[in-house]
């Protein structure tokens, strides 16, 4: 299994945010991506969240979701979705996916003997999940640990995690989940997870801590494109290339 990553477009109709996003060339970055990953022959593409940015209105981020849909469903190579913090706060998750395709949001998906697993972190720790209008990025928690833990022991098999927000402890705490020690130590026992794959922390990063690698992958609005995206290629034995 070959797969494409990408990671916090933020796609938006602003020239420059932050001092270093360059959120209104992200869709052309897209269109370059996806070259990139049908060149490269992969069987999958997963979008690790924060696809688009705040607009004026939210018809205006409607139409700049619609847009980033338009390069996926125009490429050869399917795409799954994990919803990051910005889409959550544009967005219902159903609004979401029902603008990007609700084939873009499974709970799991088995590729040559590789379990990926998608885990929505968008929630504070009162358990709520973020909504429209929220804005705090910094509390952040995943609640269902329990089922995740049935979910998991169910699974044969290795298990590639796919999810926005952070665990990796060597990442900023701001940028990690409240009770990340906890899901490390879950995936760490469990001895299925091989691999945890998220975005959100710019910069990106890669870490392995207890036989799991931790693989942040850096913003494509604030990189080139080539410099952004990664190809990882998966088997039931074992990892056997990083590509790019």
């Amino acid at each position: 299994m070959k797969l494409g990553l990408f990671s916090d477009s933020h796609y938006s109709s602003t020239e420059r945010s932050c001092g270093c996003r360059y959120n209104s060339k992200s869709l052309q970055k897209l269109r370059e991506a996806y070259r990139i990953f049908e060149d490269a022959g992969c069987d999958l593409v997963l979008c690790l969240g924060d696809l688009t940015d705040t607009e004026a209105t939210y018809e205006k981020e409607c139409e700049n979701l619609r847009a980033c849909a338009a390069v996926m469903d125009a490429s050869s190579v399917p795409t799954i979705c994990v919803m990051g913090n910005h889409d959550a706060f544009a967005f219902t998750e159903a609004a979401f996916y029902e603008l990007l395709g609700q084939t873009r949001r499974p709970r799991t998906l088995a590729l040559d003997g590789v379990t990926l697993l998608f885990v929505d972190a968008c929630h504070y720790a009162n358990g709520k999940h973020y909504q429209p209008g929220d804005s705090d990025w910094t509390d952040t928690f995943f609640p269902y640990t329990g089922a995740l833990e049935q979910e998991l022991s169910e699974i044969a098999g290795p298990v590639c995690v796919c999810m926005h927000q952070n665990l990796d402890p060597a990442i900023p705490q701001n940028h990690r989940l409240a009770n990340d020690a906890a899901l490390r130590a879950l995936f760490a026992s469990c001895g299925s997870v091989t691999h945890v794959i998220s975005g959100h922390y710019h910069p990106g990063a890669d870490h392995t801590v207890d036989h799991i690698r931790y693989l942040t992958l850096p913003a494509l609005c604030e990189r080139k494109t080539a410099d952004a995206v990664q190809i990882l290629a998966l088997s039931s034995g074992a990892e056997y290339g990083v590509f790019r």
